[in-house]
């Protein structure tokens, strides 16, 4: 789940949509005559990008070592004439899925994890006490499935945060970023 936030800037040559998707597209776009593919962008943002325009756009950008699994989500854009626009609802329904998977993962791994947790609990506490060892057993499972809960709700709370502020986020050349995809799919 590793990703930057980015800001890129140019003049827009084209928006080609690859597939339609539910509720936006995955297109390639070409900026100053680079290619950008896999990125994801609303219906909204489609309508309002025009070609031969100049605009910023925000994007949250996979940046894996396998250029094929790299893609990209539109968050906002920013035309010539100072119009901003950003896609909001991204900011609070993925951390409130993040949410749901981490109450998924606690129920899950606390499962899981007591029953995994006998065998070190069994080596060192010893079985003679069955309340101390239920109790020892439970604790190793809370703990367990607080860190795999914790994880998701980390994740949560950096989406929230880095979509905070996007004038912040680093600005990346069109070309830079084209390099993070493979040739295939330009």
């Amino acid at each position: 789940m590793k990703f930057d936030c980015l800001k890129v800037s140019g003049k827009l040559d084209f928006v080609h949509v690859v597939q339609p998707m539910k509720g936006g597209y995955k297109t390639t776009i070409s900026i100053d005559g680079v290619k950008i593919p896999n990125v994801q962008l609303t219906s909204k943002f489609y309508e309002e990008l025009d070609a031969g325009e100049n605009v910023t756009l925000y994007g949250l950008f996979k940046n894996s070592s396998k250029k094929e699994k790299n893609d990209g989500v539109l968050y906002g854009l920013k035309k010539a004439s100072g119009e901003r626009m950003f896609a909001t609802h991204f900011r609070f329904v993925v951390p409130m899925m993040l949410t749901v998977y981490a109450a998924l993962a606690f129920c899950l791994v606390f499962v899981l994890g007591w029953m995994a947790s006998t065998v070190p609990v069994v080596w060192l506490y010893g079985k003679e006490d069955i309340n101390g060892f239920i109790y020892h057993t439970t604790v190793f499972a809370l703990v367990e499935a607080c860190l795999a809960a914790g994880f998701f709700l980390w994740r949560a709370w950096l989406m929230v945060s880095v979509t905070n502020d996007p004038e912040s986020w680093n600005v990346m050349s069109p070309a830079a970023l084209s390099t993070r995809f493979s040739k295939f799919h330009k």
